[in-house]
Order: C-alpha cells, then sequence, then structure tokens
C-alpha cells in the first residue's frame, strides 16, 4: 500500500511538473525576448530537468510525509525555483528588468514559504480543501479594541450594516451591467478577461490587456495582504464586541490562492441576534470600503506632490458626427492617407472638406451616426502626443493652447512641440503649422484637436470613473518630479490597492452562500418575515441565480470571443 501510495504521489508531482515547465514556455514566450520560442522551450526543458532531479532525490521520502501536505511544500519550492528560473533569464537578456525583480521576489518568496511551513507543519491543518495555519496574531489587539470602545462600535454597527446593504444593492448592479455587456461582442473582445477570473499576479500581461496597468506580484502580495488582514481583522474586532469568542487567525491556501482568515465559534455566532450577525459579516467590507477611501486619499496626495502639468493631451482630431446615410451626398475625391491606422478619404460634403474612413465610404447603409474629421491643421500635419509648447510658451492646459489662438488668425504659422515616448525613449517633434479656420467660425483660429472624451456608461460608471481620477485633470500630461520609474511603481500600487479594495467589498457582499453577502441576505430576509423556511428558500433561489448568471455570462463572453 505504501509503495502505491508513493507512485500515485510521484505521478502527481510529475504531471504537476510538466503543467509548471509549460507556463515557464508561455511566460517567456509571451515576454518576447528575441526568439522568444527557442528561449522559451529550452528553459522549460532545464526547469523541467532540474525539477525532475529534485523530484527523484526526494522520492524514497515521500512516503514520509502526509499527501496533501507535501503536495503544498514541494508545489511552492518547485515554483519558486520556476520563477527563479524565469527571473535569471530576464536578467541575462538585460530585458523586462522590473519583471526581473518581481520574478526573483515572487521565487524567493515561494521558496522561504514553503520551507517555513515544512518546518513548522504541526500548525499546518486541512480543513476540506483548504489548508490553514492557525496561529494566534492579532488576537489580543482584536479583543482589546472590541471590549475597549463600547459606545463606538455600537455607533459604528448601525454604519456598518447600512454599508452592507449598500453594498448589496451595488453587487446586484453589477451583476445587470456583467450581464448587459457581456451581450456585446465588441466589449468582450475588448475586455478580453472571462467574468470568471482569479485575480492573479500578472493577469493584464496574461491576456494582454492594455486597458489595465501592469499587476506583477509585488503588487498582488502588498494588496491582498492589506485587504485581508484588514477585512478578518473587522469581523474578530465586532465579534468580540457581540461575545463571539475568537478563536484562532492566520493564512490558508485554496490550491495556488493565500487567503488570510479569523476563526470564530460558529455555535456563538449562530446565537447571536440577527443585527449582530449581520455587523460581523459587514464588518470585513466596512474595512475594505474605509481602505478604498482612504488609498483614494493618499493615491491623490502622492499623485499631486510627486507630478507636474506638462502638457495637454488631445483626444483626437476634430470631427464632426453625422448620419452614416448623409454621405450620399458627399463628393469623393482621390486624396487619402491613414490616421492611426484608418485609411481615411477626402470628401466634399455641404461646402465643406471632411475626411471619411473607407469603411464607410463603402457602404452608407445604417441608421446611426459615424465621425467625419475636419480638414484642420492638426490632422494634415498628423500631430502626434501631448502638447508641451507652442513657439517659445510652454503648455500646461487647454486655457494656455486657447489663449494663444485667441491672439492669432486663420492662416497664421505656429511652431508646436509635443512629446510621447517610443521604445522606452521620449521624443519631442517639432510641428510646423498654419492655423485653421474653425467650421462654426471662420474667423477664429484653431489648431484642430479634440479633448479628452467624457466617461461613457451610466450613472454609477461615470460616476466611479470622476471619482478614482478626482485629484487630476483628464486633458493635462502630467511628468514625475523625481525617478518616473519609482513614481510611477508606487502610483500603480496604490491605484491597484484602491480597486482591489471596492471590487472585493462590492463582490463580497453577493447574496450567494460562500460569500459574507449570502448568509447577511439570509438575515435581512429572516428580520422581515421572521421565518427561517422563507430565508433558507430565498436564500437557495438566490444562490442558484447567482451560478446561473455566471453560467449565462461565461456563455456570453465565449460566443463574443469566437464569433
Amino acid at each position: 500500500m505504501k509503495n502505491d501510495s508513493v507512485i500515485k504521489r510521484f505521478r502527481t508531482t510529475l504531471i504537476t511538473n510538466i503543467l509548471l515547465s509549460l507556463l515557464v514556455f508561455y511566460v517567456l514566450w509571451r515576454l518576447n525576448l528575441g526568439n522568444a520560442r527557442v528561449i522559451s522551450g529550452i528553459s522549460a526543458i532545464i526547469s523541467l530537468v532540474l525539477a525532475l532531479s529534485f523530484l527523484l532525490i526526494i522520492k524514497k521520502r515521500l512516503q514520509d510525509y502526509p499527501s496533501a501536505s507535501f503536495y503544498l511544500y514541494s508545489g511552492l519550492i518547485d515554483f519558486g525555483f520556476r520563477a527563479l528560473i524565469v527571473s535569471s533569464i530576464l536578467f541575462y537578456f538585460q530585458q523586462k528588468l522590473f519583471y526581473a525583480y518581481d520574478t526573483l521576489f515572487l521565487g524567493v518568496f515561494c521558496i522561504g514559504l514553503g520551507i517555513f511551513l515544512f518546518h513548522d507543519r504541526k500548525k499546518l491543518v486541512k480543513d476540506g480543501i483548504m489548508f490553514l495555519y492557525k496561529t494566534a496574531i492579532g488576537l489580543k489587539l482584536m479583543n482589546y479594541l472590541g471590549g475597549r470602545y463600547q459606545k463606538t462600535m455600537k455607533f459604528m454597527s448601525y454604519i456598518i450594516v447600512t454599508c452592507g446593504y449598500l453594498l448589496m444593492i451595488a453587487a446586484f448592479y453589477m451583476i445587470g451591467s456583467l450581464i448587459y455587456l457581456f451581450t456585446k461582442p465588441d466589449f468582450v473582445k475588448a475586455v478580453k478577461i472571462p467574468p470568471i477570473t482569479p485575480l492573479l499576479p500578472y493577469l493584464p500581461e496574461a491576456f494582454n490587456i492594455n486597458w489595465l496597468p501592469p499587476f506583477p506580484f509585488t503588487y498582488w502580495i502588498i494588496a491582498i495582504a492589506l485587504v485581508a488582514i484588514f477585512h478578518e481583522g473587522f469581523h474578530g474586532i465586532f465579534m468580540r464586541f457581540y461575545n463571539v469568542r475568537i478563536k484562532s487567525s492566520g493564512f490558508g491556501f485554496l490550491g495556488p490562492f493565500l487567503a488570510f482568515f479569523v476563526e470564530q465559534d460558529e455555535k456563538q455566532l449562530r446565537k447571536a441576534k440577527p443585527f449582530a450577525q449581520q455587523t460581523i459579516l459587514a464588518a470585513g467590507v466596512f474595512a475594505n470600503i474605509l481602505l478604498w477611501i482612504l488609498f483614494l486619499v493618499i493615491m491623490a496626495l502622492f499623485f499631486n506632490a510627486s507630478h507636474t502639468a506638462s502638457g495637454v493631451i488631445f483626444q483626437d482630431y476634430t470631427y464632426s458626427a453625422i448620419p452614416i446615410a448623409g454621405l450620399i451626398n458627399a463628393t469623393i475625391t482621390n486624396e487619402s492617407f491613414q490616421v492611426d491606422g484608418v485609411n481615411v478619404t477626402r470628401i466634399e460634403l455641404n461646402n465643406q472638406t471632411y475626411f471619411a474612413s473607407d469603411k464607410h465610404l463603402s457602404n452608407f447603409s445604417g441608421d446611426y451616426l459615424i465621425p467625419i474629421y475636419q480638414d484642420l491643421p492638426a490632422l494634415r500635419s498628423g500631430l502626434k502626443g501631448a502638447i508641451i509648447k507652442i513657439n517659445d510658451k510652454e503648455i500646461k492646459s487647454n486655457n494656455d493652447i486657447g489663449e494663444i489662438t485667441s491672439l492669432l488668425k486663420p492662416g497664421d504659422s505656429i511652431n508646436i512641440t509635443t512629446e510621447y515616448k517610443e521604445n522606452g525613449t521620449y521624443q519631442n517633434p517639432v510641428y510646423e503649422i498654419k492655423l485653421g479656420s474653425d467650421y462654426s467660425n471662420s474667423s477664429r483660429a484653431v489648431i484642430g484637436i479634440d479633448s479628452i472624451a467624457p466617461v461613457q456608461g451610466g450613472p454609477f460608471k461615470k460616476f466611479m470613473g470622476k471619482l478614482m481620477n478626482s485629484f487630476k485633470d483628464p486633458d493635462v500630461y502630467y511628468k514625475a518630479k523625481a525617478n518616473e520609474d519609482l513614481t510611477r511603481f508606487i502610483d500603480t500600487l496604490f491605484w491597484w490597492i484602491a480597486l482591489i479594495n471596492l471590487s472585493v467589498a462590492v463582490a463580497n457582499m453577493l447574496p450567494v452562500g460562500i460569500f459574507d453577502g449570502g448568509r447577511f441576505f439570509y438575515l435581512a430576509v429572516l428580520m422581515v418575515t421572521r421565518r427561517e423556511k422563507i430565508a433558507a428558500k430565498a436564500f437557495k433561489f438566490m444562490t442558484w441565480l447567482f451560478l446561473f448568471i455566471l453560467a449565462l455570462s461565461m456563455a456570453l463572453w465565449a460566443v463574443g470571443m469566437i464569433f
């Protein structure tokens, strides 16, 4: 029997090693280092050989350790070595050094954690499908805060429960928006991420998502630690306030996913009054909302202290919106060129000159509005980048541009200096252009640029977009005052911490059993109906409804990606 067990563990670990080697291949291939496929293949083979050598060395000792815990120790150490292989290759080629340092940290962290758990394995217990490392860290502080400030805790209980209900409403709104958006194939192709995707390091890089900033392991571990420690800590504080015994605290693993926990006396929790239970359940998400607000403030203060206005960003060249059927009356010329990779052709319409995309000119059918570019100097010159100077005057805002052009007339010449980054180097081209005439006021001189487009979507999305960026003007081009890489690292870290706290707060109040919102919803129905059967049925219905919505959204995502 022991030999069978050893063979089974050896086979499982071998399969895991092969999968990890394929992961190394995928990561290096996506990083595109020179001859990426050759480098990735060789690296994957090296990582597999090293892992198999390690496996053969410990084969005789497999039977000495509990099966599941052995997979956890060896898996962490093994994965850590793979991360170090990726890091060493990045350092060797002197490319993607940010990821080289990050994967080095990832490798050291995983190996260190694996060794730590192995040496302290007596505290590691298996609880269902999870491994829990139980400690007493933080229990004294939670007991002190929960027992010391009674009046404050009582007052906060009402705020916390109200916050819980508001977040549950936001969760319902999120689910409705999710279904609506995933019915649009263009949205699915732009987002790329499946609706059921765990928040793991390198998620934007894995799906090649340009609309999200990088999410390295360093960001992930800091953000998850802050989110989880304060979330679980607030649970514990209010457990103490409502006399629910805290048995332990610690961290755990659900497969490769790291989690933190506070273990309560479940019988005492169930005996507490419904309002007390709701307070305990919603205390965690309330902590996340507080952290979200805190890091919004920190992010705003840091951004204002570390950046300076250095120019103006323009969203697009000036255009007009017309019904596509209106192109029937246009006179199409032979002049054409490309704008951001799209071929546009000059047309004459209503005694004005425009440029329309060839796609729209080939088919006039439909009942919708299309943009046509006005024939102005910014478009003609291919103006690119942020405008940082006009003639000898530095540009800090749109008002600066307006002040200059207001003193000039159509046909006057100006020199525009712009700035953009290409292949890691700042470029500062100078464009000599003649000002054009505003199509609605021929005496007014214009360059021919449009400002940042407003946030699209419903009221909630517009509110959130403005709130997350309320500390900076979307039209202004900002530059770091000091080290640009370090400033961007800190700024992006704060952004991720704020976003993850808000996301966890909303998602955790979904009325589903695995989240705090599930029990919270059950208690809400129970408090209204005072009948446990009705509350249980409502809870069961909401759980199945949520699972159906997730399945539907995954199906819509698959259809959108395929078609």
